[in-house]
Formats: C-alpha cells, structure tokens, sequence
C-alpha cells in the first residue's frame, strides 16, 4: 500500500464525484475541505472546471435563474427588487475532481503498479484497470461512478456482455455511496461500493483487498470468531481485537444475542473501565466493530450481531 493520502480526503472527492459534472462551487469546496482546498488546487487534486454563466437566485420568496453579466468589473446579475447585485467569484467558479488522480489513489490503495494506466470506457463514467493479482488472485477490475444513471448503466453491461463473461468475471467497484437493491450485473461479474472495501479505521486510505478477493470467490477466512475471539469475520469484513476487547466478545457471545448490562461484562472480565465503549476506544475513534457487531440499547445493556 502505497498510499499517503488522508482517508477522509478521499471521503470529500468521492462525496463531490457523486454530482452529475463531479464539481463543487468554489465557495462550498472551501467550506467542505477547509484550508486544503487551496493545496488539493494547487495539485490538480480539484481542478478549475468553468465560470457559471447563471445561478439560482432567492429574492424574498421569489426564486428564478439570473444570468451574470459582467459590468463595471464585476459579475453581478439583475434582480427585479435590488437592481444589480455583484455576485462573489467563489459563486460562479467550479472546480472538478481530477479522476487521473483519485484512479491512481485507487489503483495505489490496491498495490498496481505505477505503469499501469486505465482505460476510460465512458468518459469519467467507467474505467477499466485491466487484470491485477489481489490477495493472491487475478482479477479483472473496473471502476464506475454514478451508475445508477441509465447510460452508465448500460454502457457498463454492455462492456461487460462483450468482454467478461462466466469463465473472466470482473470486478466492478463503485463509487457511489448507495446503490439500488435491483442493480444486478450480467453473468458472474461483481459489484461492490467502494465505500464497503475502505478501511474506515484507519487514517490513511487504504483498502480492504480481502474482502475485495472473497468477493470473487477468493480466499478469505472463515465467517466466525477465532479462537480466543482475537479476530472475526462477518459479511466478508475482517476484525481484529485487543486482548482485553476479546474477553469482552467472548463474554457477549455466550449469552446467545441476549442483552447484558455492561457491568456484568466489565466485572466478568475484570476491567477497570467503567463504561464498554471505553474498552473499544482508541486514540478518539471507536472500533469499527461497534455498532456493528457489538449492538446496544442505549441503556448499557449489550449484545453480538454477526
């Protein structure tokens, strides 16, 4: 893994990626990325796409479309109330995100080779990486965004009838954020969310290439606690425990799914915390398997989903 780039930056790229264009206006790109935003510009991480020739406009409880005209050296459009309203460059100016570099963050988080390029099958739509060997299987894989638009969709099908059938499935990652329960790609081909393969614990981005492999049939481990509760496997996600926090599992899972107070576990396994979502804290951020295998009440009581 060769990344160094933050994780949630990637979050930020990919939430802009999901608009039609991929772009931001200038004003809620600073609002959204801070400070960075200037540094991911000076990057060509967010490049300048174009000058918006019109905005939306709320006039009192009026709302209509102004063209913006340049006058007196300034933008401004002309509103039936106020007369000409300078209008602030951070409103018409769009910045778009550069593909070239997410795909090549994407393709770093999957540890492919620099010379490696992708193939744009629709332009800033679907992208080929072509055959990679992941956790120890060749698989061919592709990227998409904004599937649930029906010329994506169909381009993307289309690629795939022609191109992977049975016996050479792809792997196709999105990058949208939810997707439709109906999407069902053709034959043995494979669909997954970017967002399932992120290692949201971690600071960097990086992704979770066995999962990404068991979902091609790959090797991965066995769905179920270790023993000593050490490590888990639930819905193809790996998760890893300290000592302690597997004593806690172990104590849970006994109880078949029923709810226990958080007392009983903490004096079962004696800690010296005083709440269990201490015990699953670290460094200011929860352990991923919170809220998700490990489930409360909201009243202290606990209990195993997996």
């Amino acid at each position: 893994m060769r990344n160094g780039v933050k994780r949630s930056t990637i979050e930020k790229l990919l939430k802009v990626s999901e608009t039609s264009e991929a772009s931001i206006i200038e004003r809620l790109a600073n609002e959204e990325f801070g400070d960075q935003f200037h540094e991911l510009v000076d990057n060509n991480i967010l490049i300048h796409f174009k000058i918006l020739k019109s905005i939306d406009v709320f006039d009192g409880e009026n709302e209509f479309v102004a063209d913006i005209q340049r006058r007196d050296g300034e933008n401004m459009y002309f509103s039936p109330a106020d007369g000409w309203v300078a209008v602030s460059d951070e409103d018409i100016n769009l910045y778009k995100v550069s593909f070239d570099w997410l795909l090549r963050k994407i393709m770093d988080a999957l540890d492919i080779a620099d010379r490696h390029v992708p193939k744009e099958i629709l332009e800033d739509k679907i992208w080929v990486l072509s055959q990679h060997r992941i956790e120890k299987q060749n698989i061919n894989i592709i990227v998409v965004r904004n599937i649930k638009n029906a010329i994506v969709f169909d381009a993307l099908t289309n690629y795939l009838n022609n191109h992977h059938n049975v016996r050479n499935p792809a792997l196709v990652i999105a990058l949208d954020q939810q997707l439709p329960a109906h999407l069902q790609l053709p034959d043995q081909n494979n669909l997954v969310r970017i967002g399932e393969a992120i290692k949201w614990d971690k600071e960097a981005f990086e992704l979770n290439t066995a999962l990404l492999a068991g979902r091609m049939g790959g090797t991965i481990s066995k769905p179920g606690f270790s023993i000593g509760y050490r490590t888990l496997v639930s819905n193809g996600l790996p998760y890893k425990f300290t000592k302690k926090q597997a004593e806690a599992l172990e104590y849970l899972d006994k109880n078949n799914g029923k709810p226990i107070h958080q007392d009983e576990i903490l004096a079962g396994i004696n800690s010296a915390q005083s709440k269990l979502l201490q015990l699953f804290r670290s460094k200011g951020q929860k352990h991923p398997a919170w809220g998700v295998i490990i489930q409360g009440d909201g009243n202290g009581n606990y209990w195993l989903e997996y």
